[in-house]
């Protein structure tokens, strides 16, 4: 299926039941404060910016899921992970020097944490996660991922980009074995 941008833009600023500051408060412990970003900030991939008692600033990214994604799932709430931000060739045929790797594998983003969440009717659970241990734990894992999991296109009308939608454990099992050291893959 291919997706929208700007319709799925808006699904990520609505729709649930607490909002990304509250979420973020709870999930984040020690946090005074939690702003929205400034447009530059979210385009450099910052959506929110939580200041934590010492004072020190975490650089945070929303990612909201559809209403009803749920039933797509095969057992938990599955994490969108994406490998391209503009994927070469495909309906626009862009050139291999205009292509932009993914978010989730992007090696020049500031951000610190990523903030998983749901419309309450698909889960009441949400994910902070540590965007490097992330990072690291896509490179090492998309391409097995993407041969088992459901991969979608996203069209903005202007090029496509293309993710992968992984349950949480499977990625949360993966970001784990960053912390020791264990399947990462040096070269990545």
């Amino acid at each position: 299926m291919i997706y929208n941008f700007k319709d799925q833009l808006t699904i990520s600023k609505g729709n649930r039941s607490c909002s990304d500051e509250d979420t973020i408060r709870r999930l984040l412990a020690g946090t005074v404060s939690v702003v929205v970003a400034n447009e530059n900030m979210d385009k450099i991939g910052v959506d929110y910016i939580a200041t934590i008692r010492g004072g020190a600033q975490v650089f945070i990214d929303i990612k909201t899921r559809e209403i009803g994604c749920s039933k797509y799932w095969r057992s938990d709430p599955e994490l969108a992970i994406e490998k391209w931000s503009v994927m070469p060739g495909g309906k626009y045929s862009i050139p291999l020097d205009r292509q932009k790797a993914g978010w989730t594998i992007d090696e020049s983003k500031i951000t610190d944490m990523v903030l998983y969440v749901w419309h309450p009717s698909d889960s009441k659970t949400a994910y902070l996660l540590p965007f490097q241990s992330l990072r690291m734990a896509t490179r090492a894992n998309i391409a097995h991922w993407m041969g088992i999991y459901k991969t979608d296109i996203q069209d903005s009308g202007k090029w496509q980009s293309q993710a992968v939608f992984v349950p949480a454990s499977v990625v949360i099992s993966a970001i784990n074995l960053t912390f020791i050291g264990r399947g990462l893959n040096a070269d990545l």
